[in-house]
């Protein structure tokens, strides 16, 4: 039923009920004979609706990848219809994101017109020729889906129904993306619950299938277990009375099949100032269940509905049906299916209705207003207590102004945005309100008037369309002419300022003012009252008249309004700088003295700012006995307080440093005078030269002081770690581990095997680690590549700085992990790969590589091609074979090899 259907319906209620009361529930002669007859004779109905345009979410992609067991080329994208109504899919278009960047303008492929996807079927585009499955559709263009790219359903207008995304900033995604497919394994991302789930987040529903499983629309549809309708069998008002307190109203939830239920799940439903919950009762094992909802003091509505489209909760139960655990998504409030939709169910609360408030609002921006103003329109939000009927412009008047009401617009039943303009605003000082008018003529749904008066929250707006005057003089105490800074003035404005448009930016010398604006450094101190200001001239870098102003343009007082700016009695100082800089130099504070520690620090205060580029170690003279200094000098920042270090010293003595008159100058160009001190002499001392008697047995740190470091490597694989079907160095992995107290995030650490070297990094994903918690990422995920020959592995923090590294040495064999050994121990390199376990040392090292069979031969990537049939004989994945490398006389060892070693070979 259309709004207009329904306003109908609720101005009949207030035609036939005026003031329905309790004499007329008792007196059945007088419903019966009188009310009855007023009502319409051709009855309510209830017409279909035209077909709707698909939404997002309605067909989604259920299934797809990017590579395969074909090669990069070897993709599919399957389609499938989670409603239960037919959808016409006909040129509506799978198109791709480029990696992590911009949408691709060309499709990937147009489906046929005349296409229609049936309730729970599904449909598959496939890459021909490399992929060699059936397919309802197929793409035959070069162009393919990234790695790490994305994949979009578009409909044929061009609006986006669903999308899938590998990369955090590729074009197409919802939520967090997912991690990018790589390698040949015959594996796909597969959304969940044959295709149902879409919570509009990627890697919530998606997951890894192993073996890819595509479906086409040959295949037996299976339909989501969802709502398909909300209604009530209660009857509509009208013809029936409103419903009061006590009262019961049945709801009915329809589901697309049988569903089983247990305990008491809930519906939460829009009843007023408190929502209400209806409680399931009955209809197990049946297609449609039944919830109470008994009406309760003060509940409220001029037609009931649920509050939201997850307003259907479980509250500890199950609803379950054939096919799993039935999607819980309700139809939005008051769109086709909804109990609002379907049912005129009018709830009375047996009292008038008031006003609670009108408060200032910003329509365009969704939020509140400002109280001071200087617009030509006035938007105010009203607040009714319970939803009311007849609201227009003729319902309010306005205050303090010649100004009307030219609009009023409804949020929902009880609210209601009301905007104020002509009249004299444009030229107004003064209060604006909104009050109800006189002849107002609203009521509630089910006809009782609501009565005149003024809400609690009433609030009124400031019109305020003259520009303030901003005078700026000398500060009172400021001298002139001045010989040093900071020279200060007083602006002073009749009203606030808005302070986040009055910056130093604003600030410049006027026309007569003859030190260059260029030399001057201005700051603004607010008094705390956005009225009074100190204006100061922190810096002035040569000599001549202070005269400053405001561009107004761009300083507003709280209204918007640009100031005016006026020059006042005495706006001008003569600043005159001849006084030369004094300097004192003295024992930094905590230094020690005597000492026989480096570096030895003094403090160097000048009297004003100096020019610090010209200050350097050559302005310092030593006058005491140490020789052979080396000596530093740091700025504080503010160009006045320097710290200067004798950073080394070969010669014991007193170091008793000064600086000489003359050696650098203040801002304006005064040379500065010979520096004093009160402390300037520090004594300096040989550290002791102790025995170092017996060598001390070296003991390892146990374990960095990092919280996140590496806990396992494994280099070479010889068996299926991470579960794809084959053995390659996508099983090798690297393991992370928190041994810290505290969760750490680890979005943009990184890992690497080698500085400036090896492969790429590898950024880490954003996932937190639990205390004691740990993540093993494997090859075919950072495209590390880990080298039998040995290798470095870094992780790296956000920042670059490294958080922990391990150096592993030549591989002996398959499966052979470095581990730390135990987890807040040493590194082993005799573990057995646990990948996301605790780690743990290596059984029967040589027996465990004899019996591994692979259908490939794993040669390690750093043997030459001369000792293929080694490593690819008899001994299997026997990398390291002791008797061929150490135990041949040299006459029968190849020509290549010139040492006894194979890590000797290698190194060449």
């Amino acid at each position: 039923m259309n709004s207009t259907q329904k306003k109908k319906r609720l101005q009949e209620i207030h035609n036939v009920f005026p003031r329905w009361s309790a004499v007329l529930l008792l007196t059945g002669f007088f419903v019966g004979s009188v009310i009855l007859p007023m009502l319409p004779s051709s009855g309510w109905q209830v017409h279909a609706a035209p077909h709707q345009a698909a939404a997002p979410g309605d067909v989604v992609i259920s299934e797809f990848r990017t590579t395969g067991p074909g090669g990069g080329y070897d993709e599919f994208v399957e389609l499938f219809n989670r409603t239960n109504e037919t959808i016409p899919i006909g040129n509506w278009q799978i198109k791709k994101s480029s990696g992590c960047g911009g949408a691709s303008a060309t499709p990937l492929v147009t489906i046929d017109a005349g296409v229609s996807l049936a309730p729970g079927q599904y449909y598959l585009i496939g890459k021909k020729p490399e992929y060699t499955g059936t397919v309802d559709q197929e793409y035959t263009s070069s162009s393919s889906i990234a790695d790490d790219g994305g994949v979009a359903l578009l409909d044929d207008v061009g609006a986006i129904i669903d999308q899938a995304g590998m990369c955090s900033t590729t074009a197409y995604l919802e939520g967090d993306p997912l991690a990018p497919l790589s390698g040949s394994s015959d594996r796909s991302y597969q959304r969940g619950d044959n295709g149902c789930t879409d919570t509009d987040d990627n890697n919530a529903d998606f997951v890894l299938q192993t073996p890819a499983d595509p479906q086409n629309s040959n295949d037996t549809p299976v339909r989501c277990l969802r709502v398909v309708n909300v209604t009530s069998t209660v009857d509509d008002v009208p013809p029936a009375l409103p419903y009061v307190q006590d009262n019961l109203i049945p709801i009915t939830i329809e589901f697309s099949s049988n569903v089983n239920v247990t305990d008491f799940p809930t519906l939460l439903l829009e009843t007023g100032a408190t929502d209400r919950t209806a409680t399931y009762s009955s209809g197990s094992g049946s297609d449609t269940l039944t919830f109470d909802y008994t009406v309760q003091n003060g509940d409220v509505s001029a037609d009931l509905d649920y509050v939201s489209t997850n307003s259907l909760s479980l509250n500890g139960g199950s609803i379950i049906g054939a096919v799993g655990d039935a999607d819980l998504t309700l139809p939005s409030p008051g769109t086709p299916g909804s109990l609002g939709d379907n049912k005129d169910i009018v709830i009375d609360n047996q009292e008038a209705p008031s006003t609670d408030s009108f408060i200032r609002y910003d329509i365009s921006e969704d939020t509140i207003a400002d109280e001071i103003t200087n617009a030509n329109t006035l938007e105010f939000r009203a607040t009714f207590s319970e939803p009311v009927i007849n609201v227009d412009t003729s319902d309010f008047s306005v205050t303090g102004t010649t100004a009307s009401v030219s609009s009023v617009v409804s949020v929902n039943s009880s609210v209601y945005e009301v905007t104020v303009s002509g009249g004299d605003l444009a030229a107004l000082n003064g209060t604006v309100g909104l009050d109800l008018s006189g002849g107002q003529d609203i009521t509630d749904a089910v006809g009782t008037n609501l009565p005149n008066g003024e809400p609690i929250i009433d609030e009124t707006y400031i019109v305020d369309n003259i520009a303030p005057i901003v005078t700026i003089n000398q500060a009172s105490e400021q001298a002139d002419p001045a010989s040093a800074t900071p020279v200060n003035f007083e602006i002073i404005s009749p009203e606030e300022i808005d302070v986040s448009t009055f910056t130093v930016d604003d600030i410049t010398q006027s026309a007569s003012g003859t030190v260059s604006n260029s030399f001057i450094t201005w700051s603004i101190t607010d008094s705390g009252d956005h009225k009074t200001f100190t204006l100061s001239a922190e810096r002035v870098a040569e000599n001549g008249t202070l005269i400053p102003s405001i561009d107004g343009s761009n300083v507003m007082d709280l209204a918007g309004n640009p100031i005016i700016v006026v020059a006042g009695l005495d706006d001008t100082v003569t600043f005159n700088d001849n006084i030369f800089p004094t300097v004192t130099v003295n024992q930094a504070s905590g230094q020690g003295d005597p000492t026989s520690a480096l570096p030895i620090d003094f403090a160097v205060v000048f009297s004003e700012p100096i020019i610090s580029s010209i200050f350097t170690t050559s302005d310092i003279t030593q006058s005491g006995s140490a020789t052979g200094i080396t000596w530093s000098i740091t700025n504080s920042g503010d160009d006045q307080n320097f710290t200067l270090s004798a950073t080394s010293v070969t010669g014991t003595g007193t170091l008793i440093p000064s600086i000489a008159a003359n050696r650098v100058t203040d801002i304006i160009g005064n040379d500065n005078l010979a520096s004093t001190s009160t402390d300037n002499t520090v004594s300096y001392t040989k550290p002791p030269t102790s025995n170092p008697g017996p060598a001390a047995t070296k003991t390892p740190t146990s374990f960095p002081h990092q919280a996140v470091v590496l806990n396992e490597v494994l280099p070479r694989a010889g068996s299926d770690w991470n579960e794809d079907g084959a053995i390659d160095v996508d099983d090798e992995f690297i393991e992370i581990i928190n041994r810290g107290v505290t969760s750490v995030n680890l979005n943009g650490w990184k890992l690497d095997d080698e500085k400036n070297g090896g492969s790429d990094t590898y950024t880490l994903p954003n996932v937190t680690l639990n205390s004691g918690e740990r993540i093993a990422i494997f090859g075919f995920i950072t495209h590390i590549s880990l080298s039998d020959g040995g290798d470095t592995v870094r992780l790296l923090k956000s920042n670059g700085q490294v958080a922990d590294t391990v150096t592993y040495t030549v591989v002996k064999g398959a499966d052979q992990s470095w581990c730390r050994l135990p987890e807040i121990g040493f590194w082993n390199p005799k573990c057995f790969p646990t990948p996301n376990e605790e780690n743990t040392a290596i059984r029967n090292f040589s027996a465990r590589t004899a019996e591994l069979v692979v259908s490939t031969c794993l040669v390690p990537d750093t043997v030459p091609d001369e000792i293929l049939n080694v490593e690819c004989g008899t001994l299997g994945l026997g990398i390291w074979d002791a008797d061929y490398w150490e135990g041949l006389a040299d006459a029968d060892r190849p020509v290549w090899l010139t040492g006894r070693s194979k890590w000797a070979t290698w190194f060449r």
